[in-house]
């Protein structure tokens, strides 16, 4: 399964194809549960953020034809929606929601009909921009595992002090818009040894390229081929 965690431009409320807005008091909540998602087999996650309270939950139980239709809307500012997306690993996994003490405990919210789990708190409410509208970032707190098997091909954004940002995913319908980085800045693509965990726990920068494409981390690269 293949489940990212996505921030976009904050817009407005989330509201149904007819127009009736849902506040977020209408939603039940069960805190950190001892019951991991139910993901598998699923290859795309569909993300709502809390602006009030700075949370991202996540569902897998959607088409992408049925949130097309599932649209932002101008009269309230409590709810986004994101790009569904797709990720680069060979495998994904969620340890833990924010605020949960153990591995394997989650926090679930039923909303729109959907269950859905929290995945991350947003630090910053605002995506910062470093340079000329190029790689905006953001701060997120989440605790999320991506495996990548032997020999896979890895992308990896490095910043001008070293640090090396995986890439986790793109949107399923990326814009296919290309544009350039920030001076020191690089894209760098390395072939794996043998398999490799990158592990994005607690605060995880998140940066995004013209396209859509998400780079997380700091991380240690993995294992590459020697040349």
């Amino acid at each position: 399964m293949k489940l990212h965690l996505i921030l976009g431009t904050l817009a407005a409320a989330v509201v149904l194809g007819g127009g009736a807005v849902i506040s977020a008091q209408s939603a039940e909540q069960t805190v950190c549960v001892a019951r991991a998602p139910d993901t598998l087999g699923q290859r795309v996650g569909y993300e709502l953020i809390d602006l009030a309270r700075r949370e991202a939950w996540v569902t897998t139980d959607w088409s992408l034809t049925a949130y097309r239709a599932f649209s932002t809307g101008l009269t309230s500012l409590h709810w986004i929606k994101n790009d569904p997306r797709a990720g680069f690993a060979d495998r994904a996994q969620v340890l833990r929601s924010p605020g949960c003490a153990q591995e394997g405990e989650f926090t679930y919210q039923t909303m729109f009909g959907r269950e859905f789990f929290h995945i991350a708190d947003v630090d910053d409410v605002q995506p910062r921009v470093l340079t000329r509208g190029a790689l905006p970032q953001a701060m997120v707190t989440k605790y999320h595992r991506l495996s990548f098997a032997a020999g896979q091909r890895v992308s990896y954004l490095v910043a001008p002090d070293g640090k090396a940002f995986v890439g986790v995913n793109r949107p399923v319908e990326a814009p296919g818009i290309g544009g350039g980085l920030p001076d020191g800045w690089a894209l760098q693509d390395s072939t794996l040894a043998q398999a490799w965990d990158a592990d994005l726990a607690g605060p995880v920068r998140v940066l995004w390229l013209a396209d859509g494409t998400s780079y997380q981390g700091p991380v240690d690269p993995g294992p590459a081929v020697s040349q």
